[in-house]
């Protein structure tokens, strides 16, 4: 995701799979939250985010634009909300980006997006274990320039180690393209780098709900889709680019982001925003983007 300084740029060195074999869409995969392994776990099952463990960003505060994205990002219900008896879930966070021309952000800043962002930085992180998401992609990962994502950073990006020293973990990122990607971004890696791959929604819908995890130890990073592996760096492997700064604790992020470099280096569009096309400024502007979550969970043995 590259959300310290500068967009990810997937170049020839891209590796492209094509999709596994996969769970029943709509499958009953539901943690156990009783379990040992579980570290931490939020079904979003109340009737409000739960402030003690997800800390809401707005943008234009002690947080700026990166990525040239088009969107600013606030703590309203209207972007940010709880609901239930979702097609496939009980209850689910949703981030629902609205199309707001002239909004301005504390900083003075105008934009004509808002959207929401939310992290467990500062309250919850961990170094090493499985972490797992069930999402619902917006329109079904197909509206150009529409860029959700489920990461990672380290919590030391807060406490004077710049980006991307700190590493940042991207297990799932979609720009509204025939596929998602994961990415690992440090020293010496970040940005247009070899440590990332796309996975191909060939043989599955991606408008169903999936499990999107990585399984993170001290000698490497797994990626899968509904339990079956997309992708996987060693240590060794990150070492042949950078230092391997994956021994300390990072946090989670969820967040909604429209246009910017990413999108925009994919599609090629330039108006009428960076890397968002008409087609899918109307689709904001008539309420039809929305991202779900339908769980996080995080397993340490």
């Amino acid at each position: 995701m590259s959300r310290g300084r500068t967009g990810l740029a997937l170049g020839a060195a891209t590796v492209l799979l094509t999709a596994l074999p996969v769970l029943p869409a709509g499958a009953d995969t539901t943690p156990d939250s009783r379990d040992d392994a579980v570290v931490f776990f939020d079904d979003f099952a109340g009737s409000e985010i739960d402030r003690s463990q997800w800390t809401v960003e707005v943008t234009g505060t002690n947080f700026g634009t990166v990525n040239n994205e088009q969107q600013a990002y606030i703590d309203s219900p209207e972007v940010l909300y709880l609901d239930q008896n979702v097609d496939g879930a009980d209850n689910v966070l949703a981030i629902h980006p609205r199309y707001r021309p002239g909004t301005v952000a504390p900083d003075g800043r105008t934009y004509d997006f808002v959207s929401g962002r939310l992290k467990t930085q500062d309250k919850r992180d961990w170094t090493y274990g499985n972490f797992a998401m069930r999402l619902k992609l917006p329109q079904g990962g197909q509206a150009p320039g529409l860029w959700p994502a489920a990461w990672m950073l380290g919590s030391s990006i807060g406490h004077g180690t710049p980006w991307p020293a700190s590493g940042e973990i991207d297990i799932m990122e979609s720009i509204g393209e025939p596929f998602t990607s994961v990415a690992l971004h440090g020293p010496g890696y970040s940005g247009a780098t070899p440590l990332n791959a796309r996975q191909h929604f060939e043989g599955l819908d991606p408008a169903d709900w999936h499990v999107y995890s990585v399984d993170w130890t001290p000698q490497g990073f797994t990626f899968y889709i509904d339990d079956r592996q997309v992708y996987t760096a060693s240590r060794a492997e990150v070492e042949q680019y950078g230092q391997w700064v994956y021994d300390d604790p990072q946090f989670i992020l969820l967040n909604f982001a429209l246009g910017g470099d990413y999108p925009a280096g994919v599609n090629g569009v330039s108006q009428p925003y960076h890397g968002i096309p008409q087609s899918t400024v109307d689709i904001v502007a008539a309420d039809n983007a929305r991202y779900l979550i339908d769980w996080v969970k995080v397993e340490q043995n």
